[in-house]
């Protein structure tokens, strides 16, 4: 719904917090929607924030957790796994 709302993603440096709040530096927030998008921002399943990038190194963006090392790059139960990984669970 931001995309749609606004033409775009949010960038990197807006980060995910674009979604709960409006971002300062947003150029044209006319049609960014009053309270946000979501409440909170969840956290991965070991308790850590998400990472973001936009644009992403593996699509338009990229939405990850570090995995249970909480390291770039792990392997095993530490392996990133992103929305590039959908497929893969499909």
């Amino acid at each position: 719904m931001y995309r749609l709302d606004n033409g775009r993603y949010p960038t990197t440096e807006q980060g995910l917090e674009a979604l709960i709040q409006q971002p300062a530096n947003m150029a044209d927030s006319r049609n960014y929607r009053t309270g946000g998008y979501i409440k909170r921002l969840p956290k991965d399943p070991w308790g850590n924030d998400y990472q973001y990038l936009s644009p992403g190194e593996k699509g338009l963006f990229d939405v990850y957790t570090l995995g249970a090392d909480g390291q770039e790059n792990g392997e095993g139960a530490g392996a990133d796994i992103g929305n590039w990984n959908l497929q893969e669970f499909q």
